[in-house]
């Protein structure tokens, strides 16, 4: 029956730490659990059981488990009639205090994913939630050894294109090509958008409409003829008369495209119907992280923060992940 030396049964458990990874331990205890389950307990206890629940998935993990059971999920397919799945992976901070209530330097948490976005171009809807998140305080080669077994449990091999969506973030590129080599790496669109916005802002600060003018051209050249010819008009700009801050914002965004274009083909990505945008993953920043651990005035122990986060990313990828984590076959 799963009893343990424990006040709480395995069911009440587990409510217990669904309160604690919604919402404030405080309100779980004085509110949401009373109102559910008639279950009067203490703060404390709440965030005890909660924590013990996200370092018991941490090592869940840590042992080389998969997330959740075995699935091949249904790819959604391109314009070519191809199956697309999906990859991403992003960074937040978390604020921390240290013992004592000490000042303590934040934390980046780790956000992975892998995905199955709905395609315009297969009629097939595919099911909600489809989608598995890892998240907390990863050494890379760790997460990224534990998000491709995710991959690999939801039929990442049966697909026909792997791509993988994400930031310039220093590190993500070579994380991609080292764990999923196979898979197309694509600069996320509104990412170099918005080196083209500042670079606009400083050539011109004092002409709206020329500004605009000018952003919606390159734009328009980078989505539908590439990385190379936005960077061409960029290096032919004439900055006869501009100033040495502007001269420096320029520098900075051709060495920016200078360096990704290889992974700025968007008219190829758009022609097959591929994501560009790394939208996903900068959501679950905030779904995962954000709406749970950056309330107004929150402050986290190191082990706390990175608990929560391994169990709102349980708790929010595909339903099947939770349920078999919290009720395994008696064998």
């Amino acid at each position: 029956m799963r009893l343990k030396q424990t006040t709480l049964t395995s069911a009440s458990e587990e409510i217990v730490s669904v309160a604690g990874v919604l919402g404030s331990f405080a309100d779980g205890a004085e509110r949401v659990l009373q109102k559910m389950a008639g279950l009067r307990l203490s703060e404390s206890t709440v965030e005890r059981t909660t924590e013990a629940a996200g370092r018991r998935v941490r090592q869940h993990l840590g042992e080389g488990k998969p997330l959740g059971p075995t699935r091949n999920w249904k790819w959604q397919r391109d314009t070519n009639g191809r199956r697309c799945d999906y990859v991403s992976l992003d960074a937040t901070g978390v604020r921390q205090q240290g013992h004592g209530g000490h000042h303590a330097e934040g934390r980046m948490a780790y956000v992975g994913m892998v995905y199955n976005p709905r395609s315009e171009h297969d009629p097939q809807r595919p099911p909600p939630r489809q989608v598995r998140y890892l998240s907390g305080f990863f050494e890379l080669d760790d997460l990224g050894r534990q998000l491709h077994r995710e991959a690999l449990e939801v039929g990442w091999a049966n697909a026909d294109q792997h791509i993988a969506l994400s930031d310039g973030g220093s590190g993500l590129e070579q994380f991609f090509k080292r764990f999923f080599p196979k898979a197309v790496c694509i600069l996320d669109f509104f990412h170099a958008k918005e080196y083209l916005v500042e670079l606009g802002q400083s050539l011109y600060s004092e002409d709206e409409s020329a500004r605009q003018t000018w952003l919606d051209d390159v734009c328009h050249r980078l989505k539908h003829e590439g990385g190379p010819t936005a960077r061409r008009m960029l290096e032919e700009l004439s900055l006869g008369a501009a100033s040495a801050a502007t001269r420096e914002v320029h520098r900075k965004t051709v060495g920016y495209f200078r360096n990704h274009e290889h992974r700025m083909d968007y008219p190829t990505y758009i022609r097959n119907g591929w994501q560009i945008g790394s939208g996903p993953v900068e959501s679950a920043c905030k779904t995962v992280v954000g709406n749970r651990l950056k309330g107004g005035g929150m402050r986290w122990g190191k082990d706390g923060s990175d608990a929560v986060c391994h169990l709102r990313a349980l708790y929010l990828s595909e339903p099947a992940c939770w349920d078999s984590f919290w009720n395994p076959p008696l064998n």
